[in-house]
């Protein structure tokens, strides 16, 4: 979408508010500034659009920066400009005096999800309020059409690729501030919402600061709090439960973080072998990735040959002049790191095991595989996902994977600074590919079974991805 369009938007729906003003000159020297580093160390700059397509992508940008421009405006400029890269790694920082005053701001009360085109109530963050309730769709705020104000934000959401389901999961997690930041600095806000059988409701909610949203314990809220938490299981990262007795198991991953993974991942598949379990229901909803390697030992859990993880990383720098990496990380990259014929440079599996061929688990689980997926399961755990899928190895229930099919631009980053306007950006170096093969370029993991699991199931107790896969796993 061209900038132009954005930014009418944002000027059509916020109101004139008091803000620091950058010069064209100042403007300019830091789209400048940041277009050469995404230019010199970028890893995946490259990967959706051709080098004449994100040159005249850039020339088209800075062309339109002929006026002076409020920081907030600025802001907005330069996520549509990043999220055009289709790197849903590529997360933009605001300014000190931004974040600190996004982080005592009252923000829209409400946490919300995104289905379809509609934007659903998930929980209400006000103390005591029990007129918008959870499973409602807002349709307006502050007289604000909602339609409206997801149009604007949509172009500043960034993505892997051409894949709609992480762009949604993120608006909606990223609703509150965004709207602070993109639509209005409101402290009370005005909600007009409808409910399953079309009654319109209306309140005026008081905004609510991020560190005390977490206190309020709305009674509105806990029906669907409890039945969540049945839903999603035990809090630890790895956990594993049954249904039907022993026979179909639930391994539940949250994130591939923590130096305690590969212990607790080896005692779950112990377990499964005690058990005498027959199926396996891989739940990665919402795991937002971690750690590469201890992606590919879970999927080495489930295959009984040897598999590669990554087929290639690429650089284009090992030496970005803006990065301030510890000597020995410069001194890696020299040394572990071979001559790419089409341009930059390739890891070696000394620099990252993961492009080293993988061996097996020990005693890996060979029976039954479903895994469930949605626009929550990035990075790691779209990997993961993309190489059991690639090697046949289980069924997808669920939703697209957020993250790519062919692997995501992440993993080692250097930050540069916008010297006028304050901005930070860690510029992801690390381009990886998975060994797999697309049936569309830009994609996500997409499931053999299609199903989306929305707030009004959980408010009737029902987890229909989950029921799909019981019934898929049985033996």
């Amino acid at each position: 979408m061209l900038l132009s369009i954005a930014a009418a938007l944002l000027l059509s729906l916020a109101p004139p508010q008091a803000d620091t003003i950058l010069s064209v000159a100042d403007a300019r020297a830091d789209f400048d500034v940041l277009r050469s580093a995404l230019e010199e160390a970028h890893g995946g700059l490259y990967r959706f659009a051709t080098k004449a397509e994100v040159d005249a992508r850039f020339n088209a940008y800075r062309a339109r920066l002929t006026s002076p421009i409020s920081k907030r405006d600025y802001t907005a400029f330069i996520a549509t400009l990043l999220a055009t890269t289709r790197d849903g790694h590529t997360r933009l920082e605001y300014d000190s005096v931004t974040t600190a005053a996004l982080t005592n701001a009252p923000l829209f009360p409400l946490r919300v999800v995104v289905e379809g085109n509609k934007l659903i109530v998930q929980f209400n963050d006000t103390p005591a309020d029990s007129t918008i309730l959870p499973g409602m769709e807002v349709v307006s705020v502050n007289g604000r059409p909602v339609s409206d104000v997801l149009t604007t934000m949509r172009p500043m959401i960034p993505g892997d690729g051409f894949i709609p389901t992480g762009r949604a999961t993120r608006l909606g997690r990223s609703f509150a501030q965004n709207y602070w930041l993109f639509i209005e600095r409101a402290a009370d806000f005005t909600v007009t919402a409808r409910d399953d059988a079309g009654r319109t409701v209306a309140a005026t909610l008081a905004g609510v600061v991020t560190a005390d949203r977490a206190k309020n314990t709305n009674p509105v809220n806990a029906s669907l709090t409890a039945n969540i938490a049945l839903f999603d299981g035990p809090r630890n990262n790895i956990s594993l439960r049954f249904a039907r007795d022993t026979t179909i198991g639930i391994l539940k991953v949250r994130g591939f973080e923590a130096e305690t993974f590969p212990v607790a991942l080896d005692s779950v598949f112990r377990l499964l072998r005690e058990k005498g379990t027959k199926s396996v229901i891989l739940d990665l909803r919402g795991n937002g990735g971690g750690v590469d390697l201890f992606g590919a030992r879970l999927v080495g859990s489930f295959l009984d040959k040897p598999f590669r993880y990554f087929d290639r990383i690429h650089l284009r720098s090992i030496r970005p002049s803006f990065a301030t990496w510890k000597t020995s990380t410069f001194e890696n990259h020299a040394k572990w790191t071979i001559a790419d014929p089409s341009g930059g440079w390739l890891a070696t599996p000394e620099l990252h095991g993961g492009v080293a061929e993988r061996q097996p688990g020990a005693t890996p689980f060979l029976g039954k595989l479903v895994v469930l997926l949605d626009g929550g399961t990035y990075s790691t755990a779209a990997d993961v996902t993309a190489t059991l899928h690639h090697n046949r190895r289980a069924t997808f229930v669920g939703e697209e994977s957020a993250g790519g099919y062919e692997g995501n631009t992440s993993g080692l980053n250097a930050r540069v600074v916008l010297p006028h306007s304050g901005l930070r950006l860690n510029i992801m170096v690390y381009d990886y590919w998975n060994p797999v093969s697309p049936a569309e370029k830009g994609r996500g993991t997409m499931p053999d079974v299609v199903i989306q699991r929305r707030v009004s199931d959980l408010l009737r107790g029902v987890d229909p991805q989950m029921e799909k896969a019981v019934e898929l796993a049985r033996p």
